[in-house]
C-alpha cells in the first residue's frame, strides 16, 4: 500500500499510519503492533558522535512517521515521537542530558523563509518544544538561516558540507549565563547541517553544544530514500 493511501485511510480513521492496515484501536497514530515497535526502537537511541544523540534509528516505520511530520501537515507527530522515546523522564537520553550544565537552550535548525511559507511550520520547532517539556529546557530561536540550500539527500558528505557552509548566522544575543546549547533537527545523516549551526554559534559565543535529532539515517540509506521518494524534498 502506498504512503498516500495509508495517509488517506488514516485521515478517515480506518488505518494505522505506520503499517497502513485497518485497526480498531489507534493511539491515535499507530496500531498496537506498530506502537510496540516504536517503543522498542525508542529504548535504543543512537549516538553517532560524542555530543550527538538520535532518538530513533531510521527504518520503515520511523521513515513513514517523519515523512508525515514534514510533508503531510502532522506537526503533532513531533511531540508523539519524543514522548515515546528515551528522552522522557527516566529514559537514557533524559539521563544523558541531566549530566550537562543547566539551563538547556534548545535551538531548532531554522528553515529558510520561503520553505517555511510553503510548509506552514518548521518541524524542528515542534521537536524542540516537545524536548523542552521533557528535559526542562527552553526553546531559543537564536540562529537564522541566511541562504537557501538545495535538498541534501542527493549530495555526498563533502557536497553537504559545502551546501550549508555559511548558511546560518546568530539572530540574537545568547544569555550571558553559562548554559548547554542543544541544536535540534529532524534527521541526522552526516551532521553537515547541525555542524554548520554549531560553527555559526561558536563564532559568536563560547558555549557547550550538543545535538539532538529524532532520527539517524546512514548516508547510503538516505540516497536510496531519494530514489524511492523522488517526489518528496528532504532538507
Amino acid at each position: 500500500m502506498s504512503f498516500a493511501r495509508r495517509f488517506s485511510n488514516f485521515i478517515f480513521g480506518s488505518s494505522c499510519l505506520g503499517c497502513g492496515f485497518y485497526a480498531e484501536k489507534l493511539d491515535p497514530w499507530l496500531c498496537p503492533k506498530c506502537r510496540e515497535e516504536l517503543l522498542s526502537l525508542g529504548k535504543d537511541p543512537f549516538f553517532p558522535q560524542e555530543d550527538v544523540v538520535c532518538l530513533y534509528a531510521m527504518n520503515a516505520l520511523t521513515r513513514r512517521l517523519i515523512h508525515a511530520l514534514k510533508y503531510q501537515h502532522m506537526p503533532g507527530l513531533a511531540s508523539y515521537l519524543v514522548k515515546q522515546s528515551a528522552a522522557c523522564r527516566g529514559g537514557g537520553v533524559y539521563q544523558w542530558f541531566c549530566s550537562f550544565k543547566k539551563p538547556f537552550l534548545l535551538i531548532p535548525v531554522p528553515l529558510h523563509s520561503s520553505r517555511l511559507r510553503e510548509r506552514g511550520y518548521n518541524q524542528t520547532d515542534k521537536i524542540a518544544y516537545a524536548l523542552a517539556n521533557q528535559i526542562q529546557g527552553k526553546p531559543f530561536h537564536g540562529v537564522a538561516r541566511r541562504s537557501f540550500s538545495e535538498s541534501q539527500t542527493r549530495l555526498s558528505l563533502r557536497e553537504r558540507q559545502c551546501n550549508v557552509a555559511g548558511a546560518f548566522q546568530i539572530k540574537k544575543s545568547f544569555p550571558k549565563e553559562k548554559a548547554t546549547c542543544i541544536i535540534v533537527d529532524d534527521v541526522y545523516t552526516t551532521g553537515a547541517t547541525t555542524g554548520a549551526c554549531t560553527y555559526a554559534i561558536l563564532q559568536e559565543k563560547e558555549i557547550d553544544i550538543k545535538v539532538c535529532t529524532l532520527l539517524f539515517e546512514k548516508p547510503v540509506s538516505a540516497a536510496l530514500d531519494f530514489v524511492a521518494d523522488s517526489d518528496i524534498e528532504w532538507d
